[in-house]
Formats: structure tokens, C-alpha cells, sequence
């Protein structure tokens, strides 16, 4: 056993600690390699847990030498239960440094944290000159003496946590590598996170990440400190590593650098362990397994895939409330574990009420005086004569229950949690075909051996510790991402091979074994609006090189006084006060406030129904509405009024010349998620009021699908002037010139018009022959300044009154508020026709399908996104294909060999995430994701005339088949006229 190369697991949880010893060249006998294994509640100093962890693992193998031990891997909840719990002991305040100049001024740093994190966090916060664009150029140099300037304003506030966040800083790093050097010459010994090191493209979701890692590097510090600190007094001189959210491994020293990374460890560790557990098995052999993680007051249900990782969720996770761009472990969780409280009466309720970390003294088999899952479980167990294992159920005095608990209510118990755990499976399946079923953790004896939707229900050996396990066997990931602009001659596979070398010698550096190393990720995706620009990532794993890695004697950091070591006890300032979340509000009885002069006064509340209802009626387009929704909310909180009228009020507002001023974004969204909004609405507003000597009244939104539907609310109350509740497409399309206005009107409309990028170009187009070509010269325009403009124009009372689409601000609310109800009522499920109702009921709009996303196919034209999805039945053959331009375009259902178009343009396509309900921009489709189709009647502006027809129909993306309405369009009703006292 000289050469033998050991690998110690330990998983620090909430309420236990889990280790294990295990030899990886047995991961296939009988025992899984498992030598030893301990499970111990979690103490208050860590370190001293962990030591107590790994000593017994050694003292249960006395023959193994501890130069055998290759490497400790740990991985613990313990950083993102300081942030849920909104810890000040824990975490510290932090300043940030915003390289964007003049964007992102209305969504500022924290709009996006709940109060009460944002008051524990929020230290100082500005925006500077500097940052890219998407082609590398800046949109200002970078002001080195302003850095300097809020420095030392930093260190005068006595501040040590410090995020720079750069503009497009993923791809472009020069501008906060500069400024941290400036930085770190006025605040030497400051943590300083840069943003690119953190995240990728998303400006507020990265930054967030970047805030929230920045809070809790010292706390985490101290934590894999006192780590070290434990192993090396143990005597073991093998390397220290930390568990991350996509279940590789990282050194201390990135760790310490990067915790955030680390947040969601356990459910990832938790699947990698189920799936070594289980990977001799013969009927685990290339299928994706449904993972039940039980423990004491929840159980956690993912898919593990055949590659051995778990599936991860879409594009956007959630940490205490805060949105970022990592992506995480996609997992169900429930309200189910051993701890659950057992409520007996004419029903029988199982949680969500848990005694958590209590069970060992509240639990009636532990002598107290609560009935818990557990307890019921184990007087099944002992009654059950053909049980022949009973081993599983020797918790506590199982004599206590025994004969305590009726047939009916044992019956009822297991038939509730038989339902409750079939019900999270099919939300996690990915076909209705039977699948493998793994049940792990310390509560899984609660569940039964038989569940419908399952092809097998296996609790594998070592179960209570698969955690331990999956950090014991960790692999080392590696990721490169770059935006390149490509010239006729370069080859994109060129770049691509170039990009997979810098990833495999990444992980190389990082501690992998070069020649175990497979790619697990590649992207390569057009950006709209941005001639011969392709956006490339590569994410690479391997396993993990023992000798290579950096041992944990000597390493930085060490040598630093480590006190009690890894003590997390709660700071006594931490009170009820800080535990502050989202926005909660009861939808059933809120009421919007709409004044005694017929005004709409927005509302945080009104905010969220809104960038829900309008990016479904984006139909894929428009670009995600979240960022100018913050910047609403944002303005909202600052006591702006953003008011909304009806169209037919907008008399009363009128003056001489009756403008009205209509705005939208043009360009790419792929660069709206990092190029936030600026003063570019304000700049062209001011430009054409000076040509036309004008001064509009009130604003509307070119069109009210996605982002765009909230920019004419933003600039309503940045000029004190109120929105009509209008627009004039009644959803998204990706040409500007398919509006209602163009199809009512023999002359150009738009003109004069203006085109702004915030960063002081602003141009006007005073006149054009027709309004194609003003989409034309704006498009050409657009590459040229950043590929995210501000248009806007004046268009006239006629306009507003007969020309655009009315009460579709109401709409957009009242579909927002139907998910929110939807999830309210826990019927989320039920979501579509929930929509459906607010849409005006089954006559009007419909559900076509629902399934699962299986293709996913994009390309680049004339700076437009072309690509067609295939959805398929999750009970069928059947599938349907959805081509899209920017926007979905139409539907066709194949089943049984027999295709046939259900839906199209005109009508409003919307395909939603099933699990949210909320709409998914084309932007967002990826393979897996388990999506309904909800396709809504138009405005009959669309329909009642051929040239209505020719500009928003099939003919306008060149398609000759004719239109077939899904169904009778009914005119949204006013909120105004509903809520007005």
C-alpha cells in the first residue's frame, strides 16, 4: 500500500458533517472504494469539527499512512447561509467602481439586492468613466484620476471590499486590471474583485456575483484558514481543495479568491456522489438518472446526466433573493424530510414545518414530544412483517412509536409521501418514460420502495454520506469566452481550435490531467446587429493532477494569525430588522392606484406584473425587459410618478401641436444585457424638439413586447409627461417599419426622427423617402455606435387615436399579474390558462403545446437572429418546430408523419418556461429546457386590411402560405376603468 493514493471527502453542512475515506481505483467493488466514513453534527468552530471529522477516518484505518492521503476536498454551506441569513458578522461592506460611463446610470449598483441584504451589503457606489464596447473600442478612456479620487474616499469611509465592474469586461480586461492597480495603490491590502473574474456577459447579474463574492471574502478566508489550520494540525501535508457549484474543484487559494463560486456545492456534490455510487450498476449505463436528496427538512430532486454532473437550470440563478449569471444545478426542492412535522387530523399534512436540527431531541423516537416524519417511518418499518431488513429503521427507541399510529393514518402518511415525491420527479423528468430513481441523504428512509414514473427506486450503499463522497472524487473545469470580430478571411473552427487549447492549458495551470480532459461545453453564437461577430466559449473537465496541485503547507495566507479558526457563530448585531425580502404582496386583493384624474400611478407592484406580461407579449423578441424594469422600479423608489392614461384622455393633455413622443430600442439585445440604458431616449427626445420645435404631451412605446414595452414609461417620467396606455404593435417585430402607423398611412411616418447612443452621438434624419429606408439607414448606422440604440420620434393625437393598439399596457399588467397568481395559487401548472383568461379567455388565445425543447438551431442575417426551435410531446411522437427572426414567426405541429401549420404571425407566439411561466426570449432557448406554447389572437389593426396583413403576416418574413387566426380578438380592458374609484 505505498503507492496507494487516498482521497478524504468532507461535507460541512447546516446540521451535520459528513467525511469519508476512500481508495478511487475501487470506486467499482462492492464497497465503492469506501474505506471508512463518519457522520457528526456540524459545531460551531468548523475547524475543530472537521479535525474531530477526519481523525476518525484515520482511527478506523489504522494501517493507512497519512502520506497515503492524496488530497481533502470540503465542501460547505456555510458562506451562502451567511448571505441568506444576512449576517453582519460575516459579511463586510462593499464599495463599487462601475466602468460605464454614461450607462447603466438608471439601474445603479444594489437596485437589484432585497433591503435587507442591500443594507448589510451597500458600502459606496459610483459610475466612471470607462468600459468597451462590443468591438473593443471604449466608449470613453478610462479617467485614472477619478479612480483615485473615489479610492481614497473608499479608505476614508474605512471600507476593504472593493468590485470594479468594466462594460463588457469578459471579453475586454484592460480597463479593470488598470483601474485595480490604481485602486490597490491607495488600499494596498484590500479585497478588490473584479467583475471579469467572476462572471460573464450580463453587467448587473455579473456585478451582483462580484458584490456578493466581495461581502463574504474575508469571512471565507478565515473559514479555509481554519480549514488548513485543521488538516495541518492533523499531520497531513496533501492538498486542501474546495467543492464548486458545477461540481469541479478548486485550490484554497482560488477559493478564497472566488467563494461564490462555491455557493451551491452541496446539491452538485450530493448527485457527483449518487452517480460514483452508482456507476457500476448495469441499468445506470448511459441514461440520466433522478437523484432524491432527503435530508431533514427538505429534499432536494435533480437529474443527473449520463456524463455523470447534474443538469443545470437556464441562464439565471437566484442567491438570497439576488439574480446572477451563474449557472447552477437545476434541483426541485420540497418541503419533505426526516425532520418534517406530522400533522394528524381529517387530513394528514407533512410539513413544510420541520424540527430541522432538533429531530435528535424533539422527535417522539428521541424521546420529545413532536411527531415527525421519521417517527411515522420507523413504526411502518418495525410493524411491517415482511420488512426483513430492519436495520434502517434503528433510529432512536423505535418502541416509543410502535403500535402509536393507526392503519389509516400509516396508509395516508405513505400514500401523501409517495405523492409528494412523484409529483417533484415528473417536474424534473425530461420524457414520460420511466426513469431510475437514486434516493441518498439521512432522511431517505421515509421514502418508499415504489414510485410511479420510476423504472427503479435504488438506495445506493453509503447513502447518508453520498455528499462526502462526491466532494471526495472532485474533477478540475476550465472556461475561455471571447467575442472576435471576423474578417472575410479568418476561419471561425481557427478561432475555435485556438480558444479549446487556451481552455485545456487553463485547467493544465490549474491542477487537471491533460490527457483526461473532455470538452463539456462549446458555444459558438452570432451577435445580432454586429456584422461578422461571433461570441465563443469552452468549458473543459478533467481529472485532477494530485501531484501537481499546490500543497496546503506552504500557501498564501498562511502564517496569518487564525484565532479560533472557523467559528460561525451569528454577530448579535444581525437582527429581525436586516432579514428583509422581495416585494410580498397578496395578488387576489391588491388594488393599482389610479388617481381622481384617471391616472395610473405605477407601483413596484405594477413594475413585476409588467416585465412579466410584456416580454410574453414579445413573442421571443424585443430583449428581456428586467433591466428597464429595475431602472423603472429604480425611479419608482425615488418618488418619480410614472403615470399611465387612456388613449382616449390624451385630448385633455393635448396643447397646439398634440405630440406625442414614441420610443424603443433598435440593435442587438445580446449587447443590451451589458450595454445598459443611459440618457440615449432623453438625447434623440431633445434633438428632434429642437429641429421640429415641438413639445409632446405624453409618450408611448413603439411596441409593448419585451424590453421596449418599458421605455416609454422611462422616459414619461424623466419629462413629468404621462404614457399612453398604447403602442403600436400590440407585441414585438423585428423591423421597425412593421407597425400599425406605416400600414395606415400613405407618407413616412417616422421622420423626423432620431437615433442616439448615449455617449453623445446623436443623429437626425429629417426626412426619407419611405420608412424602410429610415430602418436602413439607422441599421447601417447602428454597427458603427455601439449596436444598441435610442430611436425616437413624434407622432401625432391621429396616431394615437387611430392608428396604434389601445389598453395594451393593461394587458401586458393583467398577464403579469396572471402568473403571479398562478404561483400564488401554487398552480404554476396551470399557468397557461391562467394567461389565457387575462387575455380575454379561450376564444381569444390558447395553449398549443407543451414538451420539451430538443433543437436548437440559430444564425446570423442582416443582423437579425434566424433560427427554428423543435419542441417535442413529452407523451408522443409529436413534434412542433417554431421558426423565428428575432420574434417567433409561426408553428408547425408534425405528428404522425403529417405536418400542418397551427399558428403565425400575426398572432402573438410565445414560448414559456414551465417551470416559471414566464416567457423565454429566442435568445434564451437551449436544449431540455420543458416549455408551453401559447399563441394570442392580434389586434384586428393587424387583420382588418391586405396591407395590415402584408406587413405583420407570413408574407413579411417570405413565407406564401396564408394567415388562419387562432382565434377572435378581444380589446384588453382598461386597468384605469377597472380600478378607478
Amino acid at each position: 500500500m505505498v503507492n496507494q493514493k487516498l482521497l478524504i471527502g468532507v461535507d460541512v453542512g447546516g446540521t451535520n458533517t459528513d467525511s469519508v475515506l476512500i481508495n478511487p481505483l475501487s470506486l467499482d467493488t462492492k464497497n465503492r472504494g469506501v474505506l471508512a466514513w463518519n457522520k457528526s453534527a456540524t459545531t460551531a468552530d468548523v475547524s475543530d469539527g472537521i479535525q474531530k471529522a477526519i481523525r476518525s477516518l484515520l482511527t478506523d484505518c489504522p494501517d493507512v499512512a497519512k502520506d497515503e492521503i492524496a488530497s481533502v476536498t470540503i465542501g460547505t454551506t456555510h458562506f451562502i447561509n451567511a448571505v441568506i441569513e444576512q449576517d453582519a458578522a460575516k459579511l463586510e461592506k462593499v464599495a463599487v467602481l462601475r466602468l460605464s460611463t454614461n450607462y447603466s446610470k438608471y439601474a445603479p449598483p444594489f437596485s437589484d439586492f432585497p433591503g435587507g441584504l442591500r443594507s448589510v451589503m451597500e458600502g459606496y457606489t459610483a459610475i466612471l468613466k470607462g468600459g468597451h464596447r462590443i468591438d473593443g473600442t471604449e466608449v470613453q478612456p478610462l479617467d485614472e484620476a477619478s479612480v483615485r479620487e473615489h479610492a481614497l474616499k473608499i479608505r476614508d469611509l474605512g471600507l476593504n471590499s472593493i468590485v470594479i465592474n468594466g462594460q463588457f469586461a469578459p471579453m475586454y480586461h484592460g480597463h479593470e486590471q488598470r483601474a485595480a492597480e490604481v485602486v490597490r495603490s491607495v488600499l494596498p491590502k484590500a479585497n478588490i474583485v473584479l467583475s471579469s473574474t467572476i462572471s460573464t456577459i450580463g453587467f448587473i447579474e455579473r456585478e451582483d456575483a462580484s458584490i456578493i463574492n466581495a461581502s463574504i471574502m474575508s469571512f471565507a478566508r478565515k473559514i479555509i484558514l481554519s480549514f488548513k489550520n485543521a488538516i495541518r494540525q492533523i499531520g497531513l501535508e496533501c492538498p486542501l481543495l474546495l467543492t464548486q457549484n458545477d461540481g469541479t474543484v478548486v485550490s484554497t487559494v482560488e477559493a478564497m479568491k472566488t467563494p461564490v463560486k462555491t455557493f451551491s456545492s452541496g446539491a452538485t456534490n450530493s448527485m457527483r456522489g449518487a452517480a460514483i455510487l452508482c456507476a457500476e450498476e448495469e441499468w445506470t449505463k448511459g441514461q440520466s438518472i433522478i437523484v432524491a436528496d432527503i435530508g431533514g427538512t427538505t429534499t432536494d430532486v435533480g437529474l443527473l446526466l449520463p456524463s455523470g454532473f447534474p443538469r443545470q437550470s437556464s441562464a439565471y440563478s437566484f442567491i438570497a433573493g439576488v439574480r446572477t449569471n451563474f449557472s447552477m444545478p437545476h434541483v426541485e426542492s420540497i418541503g419533505l424530510g426526516g425532520g418534517s412535522i406530522v400533522k394528524i387530523a381529517e387530513d394528514i399534512t407533512i410539513g413544510p414545518e420541520s424540527t430541522g436540527a432538533n429531530l435528535l431531541t424533539e422527535g417522539l423516537v428521541f424521546g420529545g414530544k413532536t411527531t415527525t416524519a421519521t417517527d411515522v417511518t420507523v413504526a411502518i418499518g418495525l410493524e411491517d412483517e415482511t420488512v426483513e431488513d430492519k436495520s434502517i429503521f434503528q433510529v432512536g427507541d423505535g418502541q416509543k412509536v410502535v403500535g402509536k399510529f393507526s392503519d389509516d393514518v400509516k396508509q395516508a402518511f405513505q400514500q401523501e409521501v409517495r405523492e409528494m415525491l412523484e409529483n417533484a420527479i415528473d417536474r424534473m423528468k425530461t420524457s414520460p418514460e420511466p426513469i431510475p430513481v437514486l434516493l441518498v441523504g439521512g432522511g431517505s428512509m421515509i421514502a418508499p420502495q415504489e414510485l410511479d414514473g420510476a423504472s427503479k427506486v435504488f438506495r445506493p450503499p453509503f447513502f447518508g454520506v453520498v455528499n462526502a463522497i462526491g466532494a471526495a472524487v472532485g474533477k478540475i473545469s476550465a472556461h475561455v469566452q471571447a467575442i472576435k470580430r471576423m474578417e472575410p478571411s479568418d476561419d471561425k473552427d481557427v478561432v475555435l481550435q485556438q480558444l479549446k487549447l487556451q481552455a485545456v492549458e487553463k485547467a493544465v495551470a490549474k491542477g487537471a490531467i491533460r490527457d483526461s480532459l473532455v470538452y463539456d461545453d462549446i458555444v459558438v453564437n452570432p451577435i445580432p446587429y454586429v456584422p461578422n461577430t461571433i461570441e465563443f466559449m469552452v468549458k473543459v473537465i478533467g481529472e485532477v493532477d494530485y501531484q501537481a496541485m499546490h500543497y496546503s503547507v506552504p500557501e498564501e495566507g498562511d502564517g496569518e494569525p487564525e484565532e479560533s479558526g472557523g467559528s460561525v457563530a451569528k454577530h448579535s448585531e444581525t437582527s429581525a430588522n436586516y432579514i428583509e425580502h422581495n416585494l410580498k404582496f397578496d395578488v387576489g386583493s391588491y388594488r393599482p392606484l389610479v388617481n381622481s384624474e384617471k391616472e395610473w400611478i405605477l407601483s413596484e407592484i405594477d413594475c413585476e406584473f409588467l416585465r412579466i406580461g410584456t416580454y410574453i407579449l414579445g413573442c421571443g423578441g424585443g430583449g428581456t425587459p428586467y433591466h428597464h424594469y429595475l431602472a423603472l422600479r429604480h425611479m419608482v423608489r425615488a418618488g418619480k410618478p410614472v403615470k399611465v392614461i387612456r388613449p382616449q384622455d390624451f385630448p385633455k393633455y393635448q396643447k397646439d401641436d398634440g405630440a406625442v413622443v414614441a420610443v424603443g430600442y433598435a440593435g442587438s439585445p445580446t449587447v443590451g444585457l451589458e450595454q445598459l440604458s443611459g440618457d440615449e431616449m432623453v438625447h434623440g427626445y431633445n434633438l428632434v424638439k429642437r429641429f421640429s420645435n415641438v413639445t409632446p404631451q405624453a409618450s408611448l412605446p413603439w411596441e409593448i413586447g419585451g424590453g421596449n414595452g418599458l421605455t416609454g414609461l422611462k422616459i414619461a417620467a424623466d419629462l413629468g409627461i404621462p404614457c399612453v396606455d398604447s403602442d403600436f404593435m400590440g407585441r414585438a417585430y423585428p423591423l421597425l417599419w412593421q407597425m400599425i402607423p406605416v400600414c395606415y398611412s400613405e407618407q413616412p411616418c417616422f421622420p423626423p426622427c432620431a437615433l442616439a447612443d448615449g455617449n453623445g452621438t446623436t443623429m437626425l434624419l429629417s426626412e426619407a423617402a419611405s420608412d424602410v429606408i429610415v430602418e436602413k439607414v439607422f441599421r447601417a448606422a447602428l454597427s458603427e455606435i455601439g449596436a444598441h440604440c435610442g430611436m425616437v420620434s413624434f407622432m401625432t393625437a391621429e396616431d394615437i387615436s387611430q392608428r396604434s393598439i389601445h389598453n395594451t399596457t393593461s394587458l401586458a399588467w393583467k398577464v403579469g399579474r396572471a402568473v403571479h397568481a398562478a404561483r400564488q395559487n401554487s398552480e404554476v401548472q396551470n399557468c397557461a390558462e391562467y394567461i389565457i383568461e387575462a387575455c380575454g379567455g379561450a376564444d381569444t388565445a390558447k395553449k398549443i403545446f407543451t414538451g420539451k425543447i430538443v433543437r436548437v438551431d440559430r444564425r446570423l442575417f442582416k443582423g437579425h437572429v434566424y433560427g427554428e426551435i423543435d419542441v417535442k410531446d413529452e407523451h408522443s411522437d409529436a413534434v412542433m418546430t417554431i421558426p423565428f427572426k428575432n420574434e417567433n414567426i409561426y408553428c408547425e405541429l408534425d405528428e404522425n408523419g403529417s405536418k400542418k401549420i397551427t399558428a403565425s404571425v400575426p398572432d402573438l407566439i410565445s414560448v414559456n418556461d414551465a417551470e416559471t411561466g414566464e416567457a423565454l426570449g429566442t435568445q434564451d432557448y437551449r436544449y431540455g429546457l420543458h416549455v408551453f406554447v401559447l399563441v394570442i389572437s392580434p389586434s384586428t389593426r393587424w387583420t382588418d386590411t391586405a396591407e395590415a396583413l402584408k406587413t405583420g403576416g407570413p408574407s413579411s418574413f417570405g413565407y406564401d402560405f396564408e394567415y388562419t387566426p387562432i382565434g377572435t380578438y378581444v380589446k384588453p380592458s382598461s386597468v384605469i376603468d377597472e380600478y378607478s374609484s
